[in-house]
């Protein structure tokens, strides 16, 4: 397995020493020092190849997860290990990213990116959008991601005379689609209408669509729920609910199991067969290519992720595993950016592929080989402010939207109180736990 690894590898610095315009390297050798969560898996990923095709570079890596300990909080540790270690080049994931962000600890990208012509035409906007700032100005990068869409069952589709579901379609006529497939009671596989990952909470899951569609939770140290967007949001997901067209995850099966086609079935449950429509990750897409022989009977199709009406470019569908980016203070700035420079560079995407095979490229050129990739790229814009939002708030008033949600859904779903009165209620009672904090 190591010789195999070891002649990939060759092959690749081959193919891309050969093929592209050596950087001028430095006469003496340059040590970065990277701060990254797992030091293994970032030299799998680009460490190895950095090294192999710039051989006056060396790399000291740091590991978060070797820094924390049980209970901490992760962005303190991070935090703290920025000012301790003061790293050349990070490469965290987005939410830690976007802290730094913030805090104004990150270099903007704005000079090199002009000084070297660094092309950014064929990155994904969606992407790109999440890492600049309100001026434009670009303080990371990300070679790849994670992207979301929906899913749909053609066969269930054609059993009930419905049309397939089609690109950027709102989540009003998601939500009025699930509804048409019926779900027949006592049944061992009923037809459920729609997924979504976070059905095993239908206040997370509404909370997430809202979000997506550019609506914010809490602004200005005012919560912003009792609002008609809101409303109709809740008012979607309660009724798919109460229809029972969307898959009720509180009811997974959770029993331990070491079967293969369980787990994927467990993690996917669009691969069951009984799901007309779900969202889900790019995972998903490369477990229905890799396993046709164990799914022959699931005929299946993409289209983009659903949007709102006022925001039609717009969702949370793309999340970042890995952000590359320089702190304002590091020692070699440069040093940082030429390996920023050639692991998301057009050549090195390439590659991806097989370096990378269970994320996508960010530049949508770079391993594109199938026509259904295409709607992962859709969306121009990513909205994930609610984790932001969330990251503001004391702890227990955290706790104390848990409790409403758990006190308040249950009462729009068994219909003793309507989706606005209930809105109010929760509202009321998350602003004055922040007040009284």
């Amino acid at each position: 397995m190591e010789k195999r690894v070891m002649l990939f590898i060759f092959s690749v610095v081959f193919v891309l020493t050969s093929c592209t315009k050596q950087p001028q390297e430095p006469k003496e050798t340059v040590t970065l020092s990277v701060l990254t969560w797992n030091e293994q898996t970032f030299n799998q990923k680009y460490g190895n190849l950095f090294l192999a095709t710039h051989p006056n570079y060396d790399l000291n890596v740091i590991s978060v997860m070797e820094h924390l300990k049980p209970g901490e909080d992760i962005n303190q540790v991070v935090e703290s290990l920025v000012t301790k270690e003061n790293p050349d080049l990070l490469s965290l994931q987005m939410d830690l990213f976007a802290v730094l962000k913030e805090q104004g600890r990150l270099a903007s990208f704005t000079d090199w990116i002009k000084k070297d012509k660094f092309d950014l035409t064929g990155y994904t906007p969606g992407v790109l959008d999440q890492m600049k700032d309100e001026q434009g100005h670009l303080y990371g990068l990300a070679p790849t991601f994670v992207g979301s869409a929906l899913y749909y069952n053609k066969k269930l589709f054609e059993t009930n005379n419905i049309p397939f579901p089609t690109d950027l379609m709102t989540w009003d006529d998601v939500f009025a689609v699930a509804q048409r497939f019926p779900n027949k009671a006592g049944s061992d596989t009923p037809q459920i209408g729609f997924y979504h990952p976070n059905s095993s909470n239908p206040f997370l899951m509404a909370l997430r669509i809202g979000d997506s569609s550019g609506l914010s939770l809490y602004n200005a140290q005012k919560f912003t729920l009792s609002t008609k967007a809101w409303e109709g949001v809740f008012q979607n997901v309660t009724e798919c609910f109460k229809a029972q067209a969307c898959f009720d995850g509180s009811h997974a099966d959770t029993s331990q199991t070491t079967s293969i086609e369980v787990m994927q079935k467990r993690n996917h449950p669009f691969l069951g067969g009984n799901i007309a429509m779900a969202i889900d990750d790019s995972s998903l897409y490369r477990t229905l290519l890799t396993n046709k022989q164990r799914y022959p009977d699931l005929d299946w199709g993409i289209v983009s992720f659903p949007i709102s009406n006022e925001h039609p470019d717009m969702g949370n569908n793309i999340a970042l595993n890995e952000v590359l980016s320089i702190p304002l203070h590091a020692k070699e700035p440069e040093g940082a950016w030429e390996f920023i420079n050639y692991v998301c560079g057009a050549d090195y995407a390439r590659m991806l592929p097989r370096v990378n095979p269970d994320e996508l490229p960010a530049r949508q050129s770079a391993g594109n080989e199938d026509d259904m990739l295409g709607s992962f790229y859709k969306l121009e814009r990513v909205n994930n402010q609610m984790t932001n939002k969330l990251r503001e708030l004391p702890r227990p008033v955290i706790a104390k939207m848990d409790e409403v949600s758990q006190t308040y859904i249950p009462d729009i779903l068994a219909d003793k109180t309507t989706v606005s009165e209930a809105l109010q209620m929760m509202e009321q009672e998350l602003q004055l736990a922040l007040a009284t904090r």
